[in-house]
C-alpha cells in the first residue's frame, strides 16, 4: 500500500508539483473552515453557560482544572466544549503556519 508520501513524492517526480500545492492549499483551507465552523456551533453553548455561571470559559477552565468548581456534570460538559474549542483553535494555528 503507498502512503500519502509516496505519492506526493510521485506527483512531484512527474512534474505535479504546482498542482500538488494548489490541492493541498485548498485541502488545508477547507480544514481550517471546518474547524472554524465547528466552534461556531459552540460558541452559543459556551455563552449560556457563562452567563449560568457568571464567568468566562478560560476562567471556568482554569478553575476547574484547578478544583475549584468541583463535578458539577453541567461544568463537565462545559470544560469538554470548551476544550474542543481549544483543540480546535491549535490546529487552525498549525495550518496557517504552512499556508503562509
Amino acid at each position: 500500500m503507498n502512503t500519502a508520501q509516496q505519492k506526493i513524492d510521485a506527483l512531484i517526480k512527474v512534474g505535479a508539483e504546482n498542482l500538488l500545492e494548489n490541492t493541498l492549499r485548498k485541502l488545508i483551507k477547507l480544514q481550517i473552515a471546518r474547524y472554524q465552523h465547528a466552534i461556531k456551533q459552540i460558541t452559543p453553548d459556551l455563552k449560556t453557560f457563562e452567563r449560568e455561571f457568571k464567568m468566562s470559559s478560560d476562567e471556568c477552565y482554569r478553575r476547574f482544572n484547578t478544583g475549584e468548581l468541583g463535578d458539577n456534570s453541567d461544568l463537565f460538559e462545559w470544560v469538554s466544549l470548551y476544550e474542543n474549542v481549544l483543540l480546535y483553535q491549535q490546529r487552525i494555528r498549525m495550518l496557517e503556519t504552512v499556508l503562509a
